[in-house]
């Protein structure tokens, strides 16, 4: 359950509306939030895939300063808001997390930017339902299918899109990991409702481009929690050694660098949507007390869909 309500005037933003939208809180939501809590400290340490994202994230702003809009930005501590302030017309933040967004512009020192606007938002519109499931201890066939069905549409949300370029910061593994805590990966439904948030989320990204606008979608793989040597590995090995691990099926439930490089290429059907699809080379993102495996898939939307 979703409502919005205003947040502090702002002339450019949302109609002249700084928006926050907020969620009931569960128990997955919870875990989430926990984790933006322990990650906050990590600033200093995260500055190379901090600087990387925001890096890209400028190559792909235009003269005409677009409005960018960042799903899963919680902490922010993955983009630097001053410089993108300084190429954005607007920057959108999303999250579940109000207080993480809250903590990101204060940190970042641009509460007071009118051109930086918080909204939060369950990502998949089915957070709920999942925690009911998961508190019913997972009975109930028929809330499967509500929510599949769920999934199978993107949520309506009260986001001023289109945009120019949308980033989504490594949320997916967040957002599929709601599904193993409220399923279990031994489920005979996990995986169908994992691909199905996987599809979601992607269909998303695209909804909010506007036609020749650019898309980023970031996600983190693999983890030093199963990867213990994820740390040490010199760069000049390391995509021979993601290469192993992703052979030996160590990494994240759905989100192998090729499934996502799947989803916008072939006969996939969003291929026809998309162009300049392309997949950048992995990198290591220090998060203090674990490190992870970074891939990164940008590409533009068709300025005329294809069919």
């Amino acid at each position: 359950m979703t409502y919005s309500c205003p947040h502090l005037y702002n002339p450019s933003c949302d109609s002249g509306k700084r928006s926050i939208s907020t969620t009931v809180m569960n128990e997955l939501f919870e875990e989430e939030i926990r984790f933006n809590l322990a990650s906050r400290p990590n600033w200093e340490q995260g500055a190379s895939h901090r600087n990387l994202i925001t890096g890209y994230l400028t190559d792909l702003a235009d003269s005409s300063r677009g409005r960018l809009c960042v799903l899963g930005a919680g902490n922010c501590n993955d983009l630097d808001l001053q410089k993108l302030s300084q190429v954005y017309s607007e920057i959108h933040l999303v999250d579940l997390d109000e207080s993480a967004l809250r903590y990101a512009v204060d940190f970042q020192s641009v509460s007071e930017n009118p051109a930086i606007c918080l909204h939060v938002l369950d990502l998949t519109g089915v957070g709920d339902m999942l925690a009911a499931y998961k508190s019913e201890h997972r009975q109930g066939e028929g809330d499967l299918r509500k929510i599949r069905d769920a999934l199978s549409e993107s949520p309506e949300w009260n986001l001023p899109g289109p945009f120019e370029v949308v980033c989504s910061t490594c949320i997916l593994s967040q957002l599929i990991l709601q599904v193993v805590h409220a399923l279990g990966e031994t489920h005979p439904q996990f995986e169908e409702l994992m691909v199905a948030v996987r599809e979601q989320h992607f269909r998303t990204v695209l909804d909010l481009i506007g036609k020749g606008g650019a898309g980023l979608i970031i996600s983190d793989f693999v983890s030093s929690e199963s990867a213990a040597d994820l740390k040490d590995v010199p760069d000049f090995q390391f995509t021979q050694y993601l290469s192993q691990l992703l052979s030996s099926r160590n990494f994240f439930h759905g989100v192998h660098p090729g499934l996502l490089f799947a989803q916008l290429k072939g006969k996939a059907p969003l291929a026809k949507l998309v162009q300049d699809v392309e997949m950048l080379p992995p990198w290591r993102w220090d998060l203090g007390t674990r490190q992870y495996a970074v891939a990164a898939l940008r590409f533009r939307r068709l300025t005329g869909d294809q069919g």
